[in-house]
């Protein structure tokens, strides 16, 4: 589910850096995952993570930009390499193949952890800025969940 965090304590600024290293680190298991496939040749699910991978790039690329746009350049006060596991997949229970229609439910669970994590960070919040953020971030995730209906819906 991720790494527990005291949102409590986080200001607007703590809370962008938080977002971009989830976005960040979600993106890099995509990739991960393309690579997988790809030694796999698996091409379809391959492609179908390329797709995440861009996917949650642009996300960390508006997550950077809204904290450029309120902070400048202040400098981050949290490490980025703590493992944040918000999105990662459960690589366990994959197995050796990955079909498509799991690729899709690999996905859809990695935006459902990611959308549940920004609406329990939701709780703690009482800065009005960090409730604006966290209520962004939690609708971008939903957001994330309706296109993968949708894209999977047109391949059924």
């Amino acid at each position: 589910m991720g790494l527990d965090f005291d949102f409590s304590r986080l200001d607007a600024r703590d809370t962008l850096d938080l977002a971009g290293y989830v976005e960040e680190e979600a993106r890099d298991h995509y990739d991960h995952l393309v690579k997988w496939m790809e030694s796999q040749g698996n091409d379809d699910a391959a492609a179908f993570f390329a797709k995440m991978v861009r996917w949650e790039a642009a996300h960390l690329e508006q997550v950077r930009s809204q904290r450029k746009a309120l902070f400048g350049d202040a400098p981050v006060r949290h490490a980025s390499n703590i493992a944040w596991e918000v999105e990662a997949p459960d690589y366990d229970a994959m197995g050796g193949e990955v079909s498509l229609e799991q690729a899709f439910e690999i996905a859809r669970g990695a935006e459902t952890r990611a959308r549940d994590y920004y609406a329990g960070a939701l709780e703690y919040a009482s800065d009005p800025k960090v409730i604006e953020i966290l209520e962004g971030l939690r609708d971008s995730e939903i957001e994330h969940l309706r296109v993968l209906d949708e894209w999977q819906s047109r391949l059924s």
